[in-house]
Parts: structure tokens; C-alpha cells; sequence
């Protein structure tokens, strides 16, 4: 077959790609004529590049490029597999390979993958990666380079060896460059102690499975030993178990819906409070920051919406979507999200956050400015006595019951 036959055919199997990944795929209702003059203009291109290029181009290579960016435009999750990469994304949700634990999305604009927060308790912040910095290359692959899911296979890798990140960092001019270790995460997903004798602090740290049910069992710990209110804190805590997260807004809430997925091609789905699965009817005060996503937004709006209780911090970070994995002809597989999460009043989650009652900024809250800002203060952690968003909950639940007190 001649080179000319050769790229004839590829323009044509592109076309067709593009066709089935953004008609038949997405389901979207674009007209045929519409639909032909999109194609029309991918294809010109496509031949503009064969003929005109300084060089003779790696047609395969920019399709993959194609392809990535025809997903990535949808949202930094939805991504193009080729036929390795979707094989080494089957094995890679069962394998045991170690992980530096990090909750990532990219950035839009300029399509550096940053972190939305680092897992507690995981390496990554043992070695000082915080949350809203952006790493701008992983063991030298330059982010902009990558997805998120191949941003995955480069940050995993035997327990015990070393990935090379090179970060930029906000209040810092220069890049830092860190080296974490790669380990199997364990997490306490779940903590609780007493504050001031009768408030009963509970920490989530991550949305994994089973977390509901560990959470229910600290939830009656701090109630036996005398809490009569209640702060939840989700700062930096993400995960996509949305089961659990259904689970955990249950504890708190006897009625009411406390989300409900949506997408052109799934049906709505709604999640409504069972009143035989609340543990506690306590006064309550959310804790949420910019590192706070996925599940952990699903309880926040929830709680406030049923107005159950107060949400004080900074919104969140904005990151509620199904994803599935559709395989594609040859082997390979697209990862598209397929529905959002929404609040019972209708307000989608993704891309938006969750606003809290409070606007408290500080406490640990880092929020992502992009750091090449040589004006910019390093924001750090503050110790729990500094912590200012967790006193303003504490001030929220303790005056009420001074005032009780007096009035006694």
C-alpha cells in the first residue's frame, strides 16, 4: 500500500474515531451537518500537517495527542488508554504496588497536574508535598506531557523506591524538587477525641470503603463519653467511594435527599436519608477546605442544605463525577465521566465547590494559586492551637450553650 493510501486510510480511521468518541460515546445531539463540518475542519488540519510540517510527522503520535486533548477538554479526568495503557490501567486497580498518596487534577489553563491535597498519613506528606502544589515534572516527564492516569503509572512502582517530583510552590521562585517514597498507604481513615469535655471532634481523613461504618462506631465513642456536639472535619480528605459518602451524610441526617447523580445517558438517581441509619441529631459544624472533594463534598452539601448543621472554612474543591471505562476497538479504552453529582436543590457540584456558611480562610487551608509568585507568602499548616478554622467551630457550638446555661 502507498504512503498516500497509507495516510488516506488514517485520516479516514481518525474521522471515525473522533466521530464515534464525540457522537456515539458522549450521546450528544449534534446534527449531521454540524457534525460533517467538524470532521470536515479535522480532517483539513490532518492534511495540512501531512503536507506542510517541517518534517514527515508520526501520524500515530498525533492522533494519540488528538485524542487526549479531544477528552482532556471535556475535564482533567476523562482520558484516551491506548492498548498498553488500558491493560496496565486493569492491572493497576488490583496490583500491589506502592504509591505515594496524592489526591491530583489538572490545572486547565496551562496543564501542569497539581496536588489537591496529599493523603494523611501517606509519604507524600511526610516529605513536605502540600496541598495546591504543582508538579511540573515526574522523574523528568514534564506534566503538561501527561494524563492524570499516566501521571498515576509514573508515581507508582516498587514499595520502597524513590519517585523524583520537581514542584512549584507558591511564596517560591525557584522549583523544588522532592523525592518520596513509594509505599502501601495504610490510612486511619477515621479519628475522634473530646474538645473542651462536651464537643466531640471526629476526623475523616480519606473516603475509603468501610469508612461509614468506621465512622459510626467513633460517632457513638465520643456520644458515650459525654459529647453533646459535634464537629466533622473533612479538610484535605477526598476519595471517590460516594457510597461512603451517602453513608456518612446518613449518620447525621433522619430525612431529606443528600445528593443525586445525573448524566445524558444515566438516569437520575436519587439519594434520600434513611431515618433508621442516623446515629446522632447532635449539633454539628463541618470543617472543609480547598482539599476537600469528591465524597466529602457530597456530606457537606448535604448537611447544609438539610440544614443540619454549619459549614465553616473556604469552598471546596469541586470534583463529584462518575467515571466509567468504555474499551474501544484494537485494545484500547476511553475513561469518560458519564454523570455529576448534584445537591437536592439542584446545584452541581463538579467544577464548583461547596460555599461554606463561614468563610474562615487560614486554619489548613492552602489554597491552589499557581506559585510562580515571587511576592506570594508560603502558607504552612498552622498547629491545632493556631488553627483558626476550628476555632471558629468551637465558637460556633460553645456559645449556644453558654447562653443555655445562663438562661438555665
Amino acid at each position: 500500500m502507498s504512503y498516500r493510501n497509507k495516510f488516506s486510510l488514517i485520516i479516514i480511521s481518525a474521522v471515525l474515531v473522533c466521530y464515534t468518541v464525540v457522537g456515539g460515546l458522549l450521546g450528544r445531539g449534534v446534527g449531521q451537518e454540524g457534525a460533517y463540518s467538524q470532521l470536515a475542519i479535522f480532517n483539513e488540519v490532518l492534511a495540512k500537517i501531512k503536507g506542510s510540517y517541517v518534517e514527515n510527522p508520526d501520524l500515530s503520535k498525533v492522533m494519540h495527542g488528538a485524542l487526549l486533548g479531544l477528552l482532556e477538554s471535556l475535564d482533567p479526568y476523562c482520558t484516551y488508554l491506548t492498548a498498553e495503557e488500558y491493560a496496565r490501567y486493569q492491572i493497576s486497580r488490583t496490583s500491589g504496588d506502592g504509591e505515594i498518596g496524592l489526591e491530583l487534577s489538572k490545572e486547565k489553563m496551562l496543564g501542569y497536574i497539581y496536588v489537591i491535597h496529599p493523603i494523611e498519613e501517606g509519604s507524600s506528606e511526610r516529605a513536605g508535598v502540600q496541598s495546591g502544589d504543582v508538579i511540573e515534572a515526574i522523574e523528568g516527564v514534564n506534566t503538561q506531557d501527561v494524563s492524570l492516569v499516566q501521571a498515576g503509572y509514573l508515581l507508582s512502582g516498587e514499595i520502597g523506591s524513590e519517585v523524583k517530583l520537581k514542584i512549584l510552590r507558591r511564596g517560591r521562585s525557584d522549583p523544588l524538587e522532592i523525592s518520596v517514597v513509594r509505599e502501601k498507604i495504610k490510612i486511619s481513615p477515621v479519628r475522634n477525641r473530646l474538645i473542651k469535655k462536651q464537643i466531640g471532634y471526629l476526623r475523616v481523613s480519606r473516603f475509603v470503603k468501610g469508612v461509614g461504618k468506621e465512622l459510626r462506631s467513633n460517632l457513638k465513642a465520643v456520644i458515650s463519653q459525654g459529647a453533646d456536639r459535634l464537629i466533622l472535619d473533612l479538610r484535605n480528605c477526598g476519595g471517590n467511594e460516594f457510597d461512603e459518602g451517602i453513608e456518612v451524610a446518613n449518620l447525621f441526617l433522619d430525612h431529606g435527599v443528600i445528593a443525586y447523580s445525573e448524566g445524558q445517558q444515566s438516569e437520575k438517581k436519587e439519594f434520600t436519608a434513611d431515618p433508621d441509619k442516623v446515629i446522632s441529631k447532635l449539633p454539628l459544624v463541618v470543617l472543609q477546605n480547598y482539599g476537600s472533594a469528591s465524597a466529602a463534598e457530597i456530606v457537606s452539601v448535604a448537611i447544609k442544605e438539610n440544614q443540619r448543621g454549619e459549614i465553616v472554612g473556604v469552598r471546596s474543591f469541586g470534583k463529584a463525577v462518575i467515571q466509567r471505562i468504555i474499551p474501544l476497538d484494537g485494545q484500547s479504552a476511553v475513561l469518560l465521566s458519564v454523570a455529576k453529582f448534584y445537591s437536592q436543590s439542584g446545584q452541581v457540584i463538579q467544577n464548583k465547590g461547596i460555599i461554606p456558611d463561614y468563610e474562615v480562610p487560614g486554619g489548613l487551608d492552602v489554597r491552589m494559586v499557581f506559585p510562580r509568585d515571587p511576592g506570594a507568602e508560603e502558607v504552612k499548616p498552622p498547629r491545632e492551637d493556631k488553627d483558626i478554622q476550628l476555632q471558629k467551630a468551637i465558637e460556633l457550638l460553645t456559645k449556644p450553650l453558654e447562653q443555655e446555661r445562663k438562661t438555665a
